[in-house]
């Protein structure tokens, strides 16, 4: 598959790429370290990019995912407001001399979002909408099947009873043990229970997380 994707791009005369996935919180491979995958980016730009943690600082990508549709490098400066980490980034992706590109964003399920960095080297700016549009439906299309052939080796969480799924929706909702077992007519010691079990069954400790791991499992809306 990535080669296919590699291909289809590069005939399409785009010289360098890069896919950062981000995982939704709550997920099991949520972390704060994005996997990032690069193709034809100087060497010493990409083990700079992973060394100083510029993931943490680099405003496209996520800039990406909230315009929700492609924009070239050189103008997240004057389309957004950056803060002053992110404007020290972009100076220096100047001064790395790459050229411009494109940022694709592209959408999972369950908030399972990423981003395609498609670098255009020295001739910037030379793709029609229609090029542009194209380029995005593989971003996009690639982006959907790595999330299917994902989740086939990520843990499984057990399911939820019906009763568990009901006061984990009154949790998302913000209500304390107290208030969902005069909602559900129980006592607030099997309220706790079934707290406890649901906790056990995602692998958390605090409802903070149960309620982000129940929608990055899709299982709250």
């Amino acid at each position: 598959m990535l080669e296919f994707t590699i291909d289809a791009i590069k005939r399409r005369g785009i010289t360098r790429m890069s896919y950062h996935h981000m995982p939704p919180p709550g997920a099991f491979d949520h972390s704060p370290y994005v996997s990032v995958i690069t193709e034809g980016f100087p060497e010493e730009w990409v083990e700079r990019y992973k060394d100083k943690q510029y993931y943490l600082t680099d405003p496209i990508p996520r800039r990406a995912l909230s315009a929700g549709r492609p924009f070239w490098w050189s103008d997240a400066g004057r389309h957004f407001d950056l803060s002053e980490k992110e404007k020290a980034y972009l100076d220096e992706l100047e001064r790395a001399d790459l050229g411009d590109g494109l940022a694709v964003p592209v959408f999972g399920p369950h908030g399972r979002d990423g981003y395609v960095g498609l670098g255009c080297g020295q001739d910037q700016r030379t793709l029609s909408t229609g090029q542009i549009i194209e380029l995005q439906y593989i971003c996009q299309a690639a982006h959907l099947r790595y999330c299917e052939l994902l989740a086939k080796h990520l843990p499984k969480a057990a399911a939820l009873s019906e009763r568990e799924q009901e006061i984990l929706n009154w949790i998302a909702r913000g209500k304390s043990n107290a208030v969902i077992a005069e909602i559900l007519g129980l006592s607030a010691n099997t309220v706790d229970t079934y707290v406890r079990r649901i906790f056990k069954k995602f692998d958390v400790g605090d409802r903070v997380s149960a309620v982000l791991r129940g929608y990055a499992l899709g299982l709250l809306s």
